[in-house]
C-alpha cells in the first residue's frame, strides 16, 4: 500500500510533456497580433452586419495568453527586491486544438513545488456562455478519472467569478475545436 502511495506521488510531481512549447519574444508578439487581428476582422464584421467565423490556432491564443499575462504582471516592488522575498512567477496556461478537443496545461505551485494540471475535452456554448465538458484529466503525469473530479470542476465554473468570465459576448453564437483550430462564429 506504501508503494502505491509513494508511485501517486511521484507521478502527481512529475512533469507532464507539455502540451505546447514557449516561443520566443518576436514570435509571441506577431502571433499575439494575428490573434488581435483575426478577432477585430470579427468584430467588424459584426459592425456591417455581416456573419462570420475566426479561427484561431493554438499558437495564437497561447501567444494572445502570454502577451496578456506580461501586460497584466505588476512590476516587482522595490521593497521585494530589497527584502529577498522570493517574487510570485506567473506562467500562463497552454492549449492545444486537436480533433475536437482542446488541451489545456496549467501549473501551480504547491508549497514550493510545481504541479501541473493537464484537462483535455470538448468546449461548446449554452446560454451564452463557454462550456466546457472534461474528458481526460492529469495531476503530473498521474490520470485522474473524470468521474472523481467533473463534479467539482463544474462547481467551480459555476461560481460567480468564475461563470462570469466564460460569459461570451452578445455576438458569438458558438465556439467550438475543428481540427487543430478554434472556431468562433459570430451570431
Amino acid at each position: 500500500m506504501l508503494t502505491l502511495f509513494a508511485l501517486a506521488l511521484v507521478l502527481m510531481f512529475k512533469r507532464p510533456a507539455a502540451v505546447a512549447e514557449s516561443l520566443p519574444g518576436a514570435e509571441v508578439r506577431l502571433k499575439s497580433r494575428d490573434f488581435v487581428a483575426k478577432w477585430t476582422e470579427l468584430e467588424q464584421a459584426r459592425q456591417r452586419g455581416d456573419r462570420a467565423e475566426a479561427r484561431f490556432t493554438s499558437g495564437e491564443i497561447n501567444a494572445a495568453l502570454e502577451q496578456t499575462l506580461a501586460e497584466d504582471s505588476p512590476s516587482p516592488s522595490p521593497h521585494a527586491a530589497i527584502s529577498g522575498e522570493p517574487l510570485p512567477q506567473a506562467r500562463p496556461a497552454r492549449v492545444l486544438f486537436a480533433g475536437d478537443r482542446v488541451t489545456g496545461q496549467f501549473i501551480a505551485n504547491l508549497r514550493g513545488k510545481d504541479v501541473y494540471l493537464t484537462l483535455s475535452g470538448k468546449l461548446g456554448t449554452a446560454g451564452g456562455y463557454l462550456v466546457f465538458d472534461p474528458l481526460e484529466i492529469r495531476i503530473g503525469d498521474m490520470p485522474v478519472p473524470v468521474a472523481l473530479v467533473k463534479p467539482a470542476l463544474q462547481a467551480k465554473l459555476m461560481e460567480p467569478e468564475t461563470h462570469a468570465r466564460l460569459k461570451l459576448p452578445d455576438y458569438i453564437a458558438d465556439v467550438r475545436v475543428a481540427g487543430d483550430q478554434l472556431v468562433v462564429v459570430e451570431k
